[in-house]
């Protein structure tokens, strides 16, 4: 009892925030329209000076970081070749398919892995969530667009989508810092701390947006199939991945960042790509909602899990 007491209360801010982001959205301070010019600015300022901040302080010399960079590909690369072959023997329509194989894989982990892993292990140990995020997010990317060719029998333009990776203001960022850390650069006070402060927004900001994103009317339509896609994201995607990384000697930031990698709901950026692409972007969205509200559950259940065997 005590165990899940202090796991809630560790999680707690974490809740009050996107509480906050739901109670905005009810009294319609923040609207739907709003989203997607909050999360660009999410993307490009706090989040980019909060990963930057990360990567820049982050002490790499670690034996894990080379095996968290390794894990982290192997591990996203064999459950998504998993899903890819089983998913569309399930599921027959295209659209829908390709749909679910994204979202069984892809996870929020840019706007949730930084918020866990400061809560449960300090801002002192953001490097191991640093690093990972830019490695697995651009091959999130690479995987989401492969997906919808491979299903679809078209051809993966490789060019263009890796000029897109290296616009992406995340890996922009993590280059960024990876330089300013190679070359032991300081900046000046009054440049280094309004960047921290600017990052240190990204957290809280990130958890209110997904609060306010979160809708209920959705989850009617294509029951069986979203429910069914939420299951094996929030609870068989886990499974197949943190048990390995703990029989690998994982532990602190470094599991419980593999854990949020696995285990978050699925992307936001995962409905747009699917509108784009050709999918069904309705279910996308469906999905999305759905482990949104479902993994406040799951993800307190695999924190409690991991805290109780002592692994964070």
């Amino acid at each position: 009892m005590e165990l899940f007491i202090n796991t809630f209360f560790a999680l707690c801010p974490l809740y009050f925030y996107l509480i906050t982001g739901v109670v905005l959205r009810r009294m319609k301070i923040l609207k739907a329209e709003d989203l997607p010019w909050l999360n660009a600015l999410l993307f490009r300022s706090f989040l980019f000076f909060s990963l930057f901040n990360n990567v820049r302080s982050a002490d790499f010399s670690g034996s894990h970081s080379g095996s968290l960079l390794l894990f982290g590909v192997v591990a996203v690369l064999l459950v998504f070749a998993l899903y890819l072959l089983t998913v569309p023997r399930i599921v027959r329509n295209f659209k829908q398919s390709a749909v679910a194989v994204q979202a069984l894989y892809r996870s929020n982990f840019v706007l949730l892995g930084m918020a866990y892993v400061e809560q449960l292990c300090g801002p002192e140990n953001m490097g191991p969530v640093s690093l990972l995020i830019s490695v697995v997010v651009p091959l999130f990317n690479l995987l989401a667009v492969c997906t919808f060719e491979f299903l679809r029998g078209g051809k993966v333009h490789f060019g263009r989508i890796l000029l897109n990776i290296l616009r992406n203001p995340l890996i922009i960022a993590s280059a960024l810092g990876g330089l300013c850390a190679l070359l032991k650069v300081n900046f000046p006070e009054y440049i280094d701390k309004p960047m921290r402060t600017l990052g240190s927004v990204a957290t809280p900001f990130a958890m209110v947006l997904v609060g306010a994103s979160l809708s209920l009317g959705a989850l009617a339509r294509n029951r069986k199939l979203v429910l069914g896609v939420s299951a094996g994201k929030l609870l068989l995607t886990p499974l197949l991945m943190v048990p390995p990384a703990v029989l690998l000697g994982f532990r602190d930031a470094a599991l419980v960042s593999i854990m949020v990698a696995a285990a978050a709901p699925t992307a936001v950026a995962s409905v747009a790509m699917s509108y784009e692409l050709g999918g069904d972007g309705e279910l996308a969205a469906q999905i999305v909602a759905a482990t949104s509200l479902l993994s406040l559950i799951t993800m307190f259940l695999w924190v409690l899990v991991l805290r109780g065997m002592g692994y964070c």
